[in-house]
This record gives structure tokens, sequence and C-alpha cells, in this order.
């Protein structure tokens, strides 16, 4: 019974991966580093298509979610560098609100900063 249940789990979260496919590529559509890099709050965030941003980093793996909600927005990456600057990266990305679970579709943007201005990262 045991064994049954851990392979149903292992196929259930298999499943919902492809639930959400990534939006097609277009460096047109939008100044990412501008539009959705200006504010970065944390290292990892989720920022949904209203602008609300939550935090990614820290969220529990593994979580059993029956039903995802998906919202659709951007995930971004905040990584500083040895010289005091940082990249800020941001991906086309799907998360559920029950779970958190985020799906990232393709790279959108990539910013590179000399000196970084995000200094209230958390």
């Amino acid at each position: 019974m045991v064994a049954g249940a851990t392979a149903f789990l292992m196929f259930a979260e298999s499943v919902t991966a492809f639930a959400c496919p990534a939006e097609p590529h277009d460096e047109t559509a939008c100044a990412c580093g501008e539009e959705h890099g200006a504010v970065v709050l944390y290292d990892e965030q989720f920022v949904d298509e209203e602008g609300n941003i939550t935090p990614a980093s820290g969220i529990e793996g593994r979580v059993i979610c029956f039903k995802h909600d998906i919202i659709s927005g951007y995930f971004q990456t905040h990584v500083k560098d040895d010289k005091g600057g940082c990249t800020v990266k941001t991906y086309n990305s799907t998360q559920c609100i029950y779970c958190n679970t985020i799906w990232l579709g393709d790279l959108r943007a990539s910013v590179e900063y000399a000196t970084c201005p995000h200094a209230d990262v958390k």
C-alpha cells in the first residue's frame, strides 16, 4: 500500500510540471530589465501580472496539491558578484497559488549592473 501511494505521488508530481506550457519568447514585447527588474526585493522572487511580489526562496518542496490554481507572471533571480555588481535574470513563469510551485519558462531578460542598486534585497 505504501509503495502504491509513493508511486502515485511521484506520478502526480511529474504530470503537473507539464500543466502549463511556457509562453513564446519575444524580446520586443517588453523591456523586462526595466519593467520587471526595477523592483528586486528578494534574491528569488515571483512577480505576478499585477506586479505583486512574493519571495520564492524558502518555499517547501514536495507539497501535495490536488488542484493547482495557476497564475502567470515572472520568476526573477538576483545574484551579486564579487565586484559590487549584480545580475537579475527574468523568466516567463507560472505559479500555483495553493502550493507555491513555480514552473519556469524561457529566459526573458538578463540585466547586469556594474554597481548593485538593490540595497534592500533579502
